[in-house]
C-alpha cells in the first residue's frame, strides 16, 4: 500500500500536540507546536482535496512541513537520513500490532476514496468568472454594509465602483433559490467555490447565518472574478473574514487563498498590503496598484503573483503592510484578563511581541521573494514619532489614506 502505517494524527498524539475543538479527522486545528498560538492559526491536513497529505501548517508562525518532518523538527533529528529515521522511530513508538497497521492502512485509503468521490475539480478562473458575475447580479449590498464602508471613510462613489465590481451582501435564506436562478441562466455551479449539493439532492451556495456578511470580490490581473471573501458581520473566533467556500462538502471544493489584484497590470509599481478589502479600498482612494495579500504568511501565492507581474514589466515593489510592524511592545498591562495571569517580568509584553513579530515575518517573506525575483522593494510607513515606532491612530494604509488628513507615507528601503 502507498499510504503510512500512520498518520499525521498519530505523530501529533505521540508529540502531546493539542488538538483544538472543531474540524473533523481529515483537517482540524491544533495549538502550534512551534510558536504555540492557540487561536486555530495552525492546521493539521490527513485528506486534503481527495489525497492523503499528512502536512501541517501554521498560518501564524509559518511553520509547515509533513508529519515526518513534524517529528524530526520537534526531536532535534538533523542529517541526510532525517526523515527514514524519524519514520522508524515513530513507528517504534506506535503501540500497534502489524494487524492493526494494516487495519488503519485500509482504513486512511477508503477515507482518501471517500474524500476524492465527494469532492469536485475546481474549475478554471474563466468559468469561475462567469458564475460569479452572474451570482454577483442576483445579489445587492445591504444599506448597513453600505455604512460599514462609509464609516470606513469611502465616498458614495467609490462605494458604488466597490458595488460594482462585486461587492454584495449575502443572503443566507435564498441560498437554494440563487442556486436554482444561477442554474436556469447556464451557469456552471460543479467546481465552482462556494457552491454544493445539499442533504436533499439540490445545489446551495454557502450562505449560512454564521458567514452572514458582505462579499470582498477577488479579481486576478488578468480580470477574471476568481474568489470571494466574506467580512463576517459577527467575527468568528476573532476572525473578521472567512472564504466563500465549500470544501468537504458534497461536489464542493476550495478556492484556495489567491491574491487579490486592484490595478494596472502593467505596472512599474505595486504595493502589498493585508487583505483583500484594505487592498481594494487603497487602490480606489489612491489609483496605485494593489496586491491584497489575505494574509501575510500567505507567500506561496503572492510570489506567483509578483512572478507573473514581473513578466508585465513590474519592477518595484512596496511592502504596505499593517503597522504593527512597528508596534511598541513595552508593557502597559492593557490586555484586560490575560495581563492578571501573565508571567512576564520583563519591561516588554510577550502578546504585543508575538504580534509584532508574526507581521515581521511576513514582511520579511516579501523582501526575500523581491530579492529572489531581482525587484526593487521599498517598505511604506505613515503614523510614526520621532523614534520610529507606531503612534497606533491609523493601523493600515487604507485607514492612513481614508483619515482626511493624509499628507502620504515615508518610503524606507527594506
Amino acid at each position: 500500500m502507498r499510504t503510512k502505517p500512520f498518520t499525521i494524527t498519530d505523530v501529533g498524539v505521540l508529540l502531546g500536540i493539542q488538538r483544538l475543538p472543531g474540524g473533523d479527522e481529515d483537517s482540524y486545528n491544533v495549538v502550534c507546536p512551534f510558536c504555540g498560538d492557540q487561536r486555530g492559526k495552525c492546521n493539521f491536513n490527513v485528506i486534503k482535496n481527495g489525497e492523503i497529505r499528512n502536512v501541517y501548517h501554521c498560518f501564524h508562525c509559518g511553520a509547515a512541513g509533513n508529519m515526518l518532518t513534524l517529528y524530526a523538527d520537534l526531536h532535534g533529528i538533523c542529517g541526510e537520513d532525517r526523515y527514514r529515521e524519524a519514520y522508524w522511530r515513530i513507528q517504534e513508538e506506535l503501540p500497534f500490532s502489524p494487524q492493526e497497521y494494516q487495519i488503519r492502512q485500509r482504513k486512511v485509503l477508503r477515507r482518501e476514496k471517500e474524500s476524492r468521490e465527494r469532492i469536485s475539480e475546481p474549475v478554471d478562473s474563466k468559468q469561475r468568472d462567469v458564475t460569479y458575475r452572474k451570482l454577483a447580479g442576483l445579489l445587492k449590498l445591504s444599506a448597513s454594509h453600505k455604512k460599514d464602508l462609509e464609516r470606513r471613510g469611502l465616498t458614495e462613489d467609490e462605494i458604488s465602483k466597490m458595488e460594482r465590481l462585486g461587492y454584495r451582501s449575502t443572503s443566507a435564506r435564498d441560498s437554494v433559490a440563487i442556486a436554482r436562478k444561477l442554474i436556469k441562466m447556464g451557469c456552471t455551479l460543479e467546481g465552482v467555490p462556494g457552491f454544493f449539493i445539499n442533504r436533499q439532492g439540490d445545489w446551495e451556495i454557502a450562505f449560512y447565518k454564521k458567514n452572514s456578511g458582505y462579499l470582498c470580490p477577488v479579481w486576478t490581473e488578468d480580470g477574471f472574478l476568481t474568489a470571494f471573501q466574506i467580512r463576517l458581520d459577527i467575527p468568528y473566533k476573532k476572525r473578521k473574514y472567512v472564504w466563500l467556500s465549500s470544501a468537504k462538502l458534497e461536489k464542493g471544493c476550495s478556492p484556495g487563498s489567491p491574491v487579490g489584484f486592484s490595478g494596472d497590470s502593467h505596472s512599474r509599481k505595486a504595493y502589498v498590503t493585508e487583505g483583500i478589502l484594505k487592498a481594494e479600498i487603497t487602490h480606489q482612494r489612491t489609483g496605485e496598484t494593489y496586491l491584497g495579500n489575505p494574509g501575510v504568511m500567505n507567500y506561496k501565492e503572492l510570489e506567483s503573483l509578483l512572478r507573473r507581474l514581473k513578466k508585465r514589466g513590474l519592477e518595484e515593489v512596496v511592502e504596505a503592510n499593517d503597522m504593527d510592524k512597528f508596534l511598541r511592545i513595552d508593557c502597559q498591562e492593557d490586555y484586560g484578563k490575560e495581563c492578571e495571569i501573565c508571567t512576564w517580568d520583563g519591561k516588554n509584553c510577550p502578546k504585543k511581541k508575538e504580534k509584532r513579530d508574526h507581521i515581521r515575518g511576513g514582511c520579511l517573506k516579501l523582501y526575500e521573494i523581491c530579492e529572489k525575483l531581482s525587484l526593487i522593494c521599498h517598505r511604506a510607513v505613515w503614523d510614526v514619532d520621532a523614534d520610529g515606532l507606531w503612534m497606533e491612530n491609523y493601523k493600515g494604509i487604507d485607514d492612513w489614506e481614508l483619515c482626511g488628513s493624509a499628507s502620504g507615507y515615508g518610503q524606507e528601503a527594506a
